[in-house]
């Protein structure tokens, strides 16, 4: 693998939460945020409450005590969008209703990522209220918190968060949109009682004031110029998956939430449950945008499988539907073995699963022009096997944020560009993963840039701190591979 890390910027500072997922906020709320928009830092205005839910999540499994899924992931995580028109500036005061949070001073007040708020104005503290400027879009943890917390695991795991989705004004939705009803009647069985719909050729849209949970697992199979649009605070409990064929031109947009929140009513359905399909998002294909969706995984069970995106994954074949004699694909093929894989058919990859060429590139990008957009996405889940982005050859990630635990970045494929992402890496997991398996096809030519590392659970409990003479308040890790060379410097 050759693999170009650009101006490769891991600015960390620590983190960790607990959870019970996807709510709006609770009658005794962790925090109140108020904001006002003004022309420059420095100028004050009127402060108003937020105009979206605070959402409010805590460790969504029944019984985490017996699952080492979670990690020992606990505490609490708040977020909010808020919109910041273009040349303005964000005035927000925060104030903090959590025990132990109050009075502790502007020196142990963080915005982070501390990189990129630092050069708009010292924060102002008094008692459990806090306020501050915020000059250009970004997700922003907001944290009443020493930086010694971050060097205690118990307390790191157990530390309610918050943290504040700063978004650019989207453009509204088109008018022709049809409504997509609430009606668990707009599903067909596809086997096992999985339900599943597909929306063709069209413009789609979930309204804020439908409510979309059908107590089961639903998937919307999206297809060639097929969009779908999310009402500002909209909930989706379902899935978005077209891995049976490649797609082009499909549009999934809006500042809406879209929860993988069950199980999948049958597993081993090709194109639907699969180990490839069993995602909150997979589209395989050209011309595929994801804007200002918050991607979130509420699995109260144990052991469930699932990333939050993944466009034209390189480890996952073409779903073959109904499955063949080589059975249902299961990711355990990889893991559990060397290539020459079994038979099956490739997507996008130069190679099918058994080394023999691809021969059918119909829909797959051949360069950044058409190859798959990701914009100012969040990425939250709460126990291990749920990764958060991949976006495929050729994509392009940009100002998104990831806290995951797992793998937060999958950039496994070529010519691909990740920047101006904020991560806050759980208790396991990489920040950013470089590799995997090889059966595909190379892995060359893709950058990351501007990464965001605000805080890092996992070396508290899987990496010795080696410090670095030179610079001793600054912690180093050797991350040195058989393919790729690097060091990775937190700047605590």
């Amino acid at each position: 693998m050759v693999f170009d890390i650009q101006r490769l910027l891991l600015v960390v500072t620590a983190a960790f939460g607990s959870s019970s997922i996807g709510k709006a906020q609770p009658a005794s709320t962790p925090y109140e945020v108020r904001t006002c928009v003004v022309n420059s830092i420095g100028e004050s205005c009127p402060l108003l409450p937020v105009a979206n839910p605070i959402r409010y999540q805590t460790q969504p499994v029944t019984n985490p005590n017996a699952c080492e899924d979670t990690v020992g992931q606990r505490g609490s995580l708040s977020f909010v969008d808020i919109t910041l028109p273009p040349n303005q500036v964000l005035y927000v005061e925060v104030t903090t209703n959590v025990v132990g949070q109050e009075n502790v001073g502007s020196d142990n007040f963080h915005v982070r990522p501390s990189r990129l708020t630092e050069p708009w104005g010292i924060p102002t503290v008094m008692n459990n209220v806090a306020s501050f400027y915020i000059a250009d879009t970004g997700q922003y943890s907001v944290e009443f918190a020493s930086s010694d917390l971050w060097k205690d695991l118990l307390r790191a795991q157990n530390f309610d968060a918050l943290m504040l989705f700063v978004n650019p004004p989207m453009d509204p939705i088109p008018s022709d949109a049809a409504l997509i009803e609430e009606d668990i009647a707009q599903f067909d069985n596809v086997g096992g009682g999985q339900l599943a719909r597909t929306l063709g050729a069209g413009k789609y849209y979930f309204s804020a004031t439908q409510t979309y949970d059908w107590g089961q697992d639903v998937v919307y199979h999206v297809m060639d110029d097929t969009e779908v649009y999310f009402e500002q605070n909209s909930y989706v409990k379902a899935r978005i998956i077209q891995t049976k064929q490649k797609v082009n031109n499909v549009l999934v947009r809006g500042y809406g939430v879209l929860d993988n929140a069950y199980p999948p009513t049958e597993y081993d359905i090709p194109g639907e449950s699969d180990d490839g399909s069993r995602q909150a998002i997979h589209i395989l294909g050209k011309n595929i945008e994801i804007s200002g969706l918050t991607i979130v995984n509420t699995f109260k069970e144990c052991g469930e499988f699932g990333y939050a995106l993944n466009i034209n994954a390189n480890w996952a074949p073409l779903a073959v539907s109904p499955a063949d004699s080589l059975g249902v694909f299961e990711a355990g093929e990889l893991q559990n073995g060397n290539p020459p894989y079994k038979a099956r058919p490739a997507h996008c990859q130069d190679f099918n699963m058994d080394d023999t060429p691809n021969t059918d590139f119909t829909n797959c990008p051949t360069s950044p022009n058409d190859g798959a957009k990701v914009s100012f996405v969040k990425a939250i889940s709460w126990q291990m096997g749920q990764d958060g982005i991949n976006v495929g050859k050729y994509g392009t990630v940009t100002d998104s944020f990831v806290r995951v635990v797992d793998d937060a970045l999958k950039p496994w494929d070529s010519g691909a560009h990740y920047e101006r992402i904020t991560i806050w890496q759980l208790g396991l997991g990489w920040p950013i993963n470089l590799g995997w398996w090889g059966w595909t096809q190379d892995d060359v030519g893709t950058s990351v840039e501007n990464v965001y590392l605000i805080h890092n659970q996992n070396w508290m409990t899987r990496y010795v701190q080696v410090q670095d003479s030179a610079n001793p308040d600054q912690c180093v890790y050797d991350c040195s591979t058989s393919f790729i060379l690097c060091t990775v410097i937190f700047f605590m």
